[in-house]
C-alpha cells in the first residue's frame, strides 16, 4: 500500500491524499493541515498505550486467524458488508436498514452484502453514480424477522451462502473485507474465507479487542479521561447492576439537571435514556429503581448491565463529530479530514444528518488537537481504518465553548460514507459542499425508488457536485418510514436550503 499526497485545483485549493494499490485500486482521502504532536504529548500517549497493553494484552492481537489474513486494504476487490445489526439494539428494527449505504465505497468489481428487500433500481443508480458497472450485490438475508441475522453473521455459519461469497471471489489471489463495523466475525469469516479459497484475505479495519474496546463508551470514557484529564469528559459513573444504576442516578440527580443512561456497546440513540432529574428526585429507592427499569424497556427486554450513567450538558451548543483516517503506523500519523456539526432530533439526540462545522478558530484547534491525541493512541493500539470522535462543546457562547468527548464511532457511520463519497466524486473539482439527511422523525411517504429517481430529476446531481440531491439507500424511503440523501450545493446554506425543500417534498401530505 502506498499513500500518495496530491495539491490540484485553483481558488480553493485542496490537498489531497491517495491510498492506492499496486492495481490502481485507490480511495481518496482529504486531510486537514494542521500541527504535528509535541515529544511529550506523544511520550504521554506511549505511557497510557504500554499501560493500557499491561492490562489487555490481547488488545491488538491477530495471531488467531492465521498468517494469511492481514489487517489492511489490499490489491484485490473488496466484499463490503453494510448492515449494522451486529450492534446491540440496532437490530430490532427492520424497517431501519442501511445495507446499502456502505457500497458508496465499492469500486468495479468489488461484491456488496446486502440485507432487506432487493432494490435492483437503486443497485442500477449506484452502480452507474460509482462508474461501476462491474458491482455486484449478493443479497443474503431478505428475510423481515426481528431480531435479524446480521449478513455477516450469514455468510460465516451458512454453508449456502458461504459457498455463494467463495463462488464470487474464485479466481481471486487478494480479498479485502470491508464492514460498517469490524467485528470478530469478520475477521472469522476472514480467517474461513482464507481456508476455503486460498486467496490472501485483508481486512480494512482494526483488530476485534480494539475495536469492542474503542466502540464502548466506558472505556473510551476512561481512555478519554487518562489521557486528555478528567474535564475533558463530561461526569459519568459505570453501574453493574440495578442496583447500582438506582444508586448512581439518585445521586447524580442532585446535583444536575439532565442525566442520560447509556448501553455502552450501542450506537447512536438506540442505546441513550434521557432522565429528567425533576422526574426522580425525592423518589425513595424503590419507587426509582422500578422507575428505570419501565424507561429502559421502553423498546423491550432492558439492556444486559453494565451501563453508563453521564451528565447531559444543559448548555450544549454544538455537537462535533471529528472524522479521522488511521493508517498503519508505518504509513505515518493518522489522517484529520473533516469535522462536522451533528443534527440532532429529540430527547434522545437522535442522529438525522450532518452538516461541515463552522467553527470559532480556538474550538477547531481543541476538537483536532484532542482527536489526533486520541487517534495516535489508537494507532499505537494497533488500530487501522476509518474512526471519529464525538464531541459536544457546552458554555455561554462558541467564542468560549468548552470540548467534551462523548464517544468514539470505530467504525463507519452516517457522515464519514457520505464525505469519502464526495472526496471520490469530486476528485480533481473544487470543494464540494454538501448537508447529510438520516431521517426517521417525521410522516414520509412511501415511494419506489425508481419512482424518486424520476419525481426528483429537476434536482439530480450535476456532474460536477455543484448541486443537486443524491440518494444515499432506498429502504427507509420505500416503506415510507425516513428518507437517507445528500444535498449538494455552490455554498453550505443553498445545500441546507435544498436539504430542507427535499424534506417538505417527501413528506406525506
Amino acid at each position: 500500500m502506498r499513500i500518495e499526497e496530491e495539491t490540484y485545483g485553483d481558488g480553493e485549493v485542496e490537498a489531497s491524499t491517495t491510498i492506492r494499490e499496486s492495481d490502481g485500486r485507490s480511495m481518496i482521502l482529504r486531510p486537514k493541515q494542521i500541527p504535528g504532536l509535541a515529544p511529550e504529548v506523544l511520550q504521554r500517549i506511549d505511557a497510557l498505550v504500554a499501560d493500557i497493553r499491561l492490562s489487555d494484552p490481547r488488545i491488538g492481537d491477530l495471531s488467531p486467524f492465521g498468517a494469511d489474513v492481514h489487517k489492511g486494504i489490499g490489491p484485490g476487490p473488496s466484499v463490503l458488508f453494510g448492515d449494522t445489526a451486529e450492534i446491540p439494539l440496532l437490530g430490532q428494527n427492520r424497517e431501519k436498514r442501511f445495507d446499502y449505504r456502505l457500497p458508496w465505497l465499492a469500486q468495479d468489481g468489488d461484491v456488496a452484502v446486502i440485507g432487506g428487500p432487493h432494490c435492483p433500481a437503486f443497485e442500477a443508480y449506484q452502480r452507474r453514480w460509482l462508474n461501476a458497472p462491474g458491482l455486484r450485490y449478493l443479497n443474503v438475508d431478505p428475510d423481515t424477522a426481528v431480531p435479524r441475522r446480521a449478513t455477516p453473521t450469514i455468510c460465516l455459519r451458512d454453508p449456502v451462502f458461504f459457498d455463494q461469497l467463495c463462488a464470487a471471489l474464485a479466481g481471486q489471489d487478494s480479498v479485502t473485507l470491508q464492514a460498517y463495523i469490524t467485528t470478530g466475525t469478520i475477521w472469522a469469516l476472514a480467517a474461513r474465507l482464507n481456508q476455503a479459497t486460498g486467496a490472501e484475505i485483508f481486512v480494512a479495519g482494526p483488530p476485534p479487542l480494539l475495536s469492542r474496546r474503542a466502540n464502548d463508551k466506558l472505556w473510551f470514557g476512561n481512555v478519554a479521561r487518562r489521557l486528555l484529564g478528567t474535564g475533558a469528559i463530561p461526569p459519568k459513573r459505570a453501574a453493574y447492576s440495578a442496583s447500582a444504576l438506582t444508586r448512581h442516578v439518585a445521586e447524580l440527580a442532585q446535583a444536575w439537571d439532565r442525566l442520560v443512561i447509556k448501553v455502552p456497546d450501542s450506537a447512536g440513540s438506540a442505546g441513550n435514556f434521557p432522565v429528567r432529574s425533576e422526574d426522580v428526585r425525592g423518589l425513595k429507592p424503590v419507587a426509582l429503581y422500578r422507575h428505570l427499569m419501565r424507561l429502559l424497556s421502553v423498546n423491550g427486554p432492558v439492556p444486559a448491565f453494565p451501563m453508563l450513567v453521564e451528565v447531559w450538558d444543559a448548555n450544549v451548543l454544538t455537537s462535533p463529530s471529528v472524522q479521522i483516517w488511521i493508517p498503519d503506523a508505518i504509513d505515518g500519523p493518522p489522517l484529520v479530514e473533516n469535522i462536522f456539526e451533528q443534527l440532532l432530533h429529540g430527547e434522545r439526540a437522535t442522529f438525522t444528518g450532518a452538516v461541515l462545522a463552522d467553527l470559532p478558530p480556538a474550538v477547531e484547534a481543541a476538537l483536532t488537537f484532542g482527536a489526533l491525541q486520541l487517534a495516535t493512541l489508537f494507532q499505537q493500539l494497533g488500530y487501522y481504518g476509518r474512526c471519529s470522535f464525538d464531541a459536544i462543546v457546552t458554555g455561554p457562547g462558541l467564542d468560549a465553548g468548552t470540548v467534551h468527548w462523548i464517544e468514539c464511532n470505530a467504525r463507519w457511520g452516517g457522515a464519514s460514507i457520505p464525505m469519502s463519497l464526495v472526496n471520490r466524486l469530486s476528485e480533481h473539482g473544487r470543494q464540494a459542499h454538501y448537508t447529510v439527511v438520516q431521517s426517521d422523525k417525521d410522516t414520509f411517504r412511501a415511494v419506489e425508488f425508481a419512482d424518486a429517481v424520476r419525481e426528483f430529476a429537476d434536482v439530480a446531481p450535476s456532474p460536477d457536485l455543484g448541486s443537486g440531491i443524491l440518494f444515499l439507500s432506498p429502504n427507509m424511503m420505500e416503506l415510507g418510514t425516513g428518507c437517507h440523501f445528500l444535498a449538494l450545493g455552490p455554498d453550505d446554506k443553498t445545500a441546507t436550503e435544498l436539504a430542507l425543500s427535499t424534506l417538505d417534498r417527501l413528506r406525506a401530505s
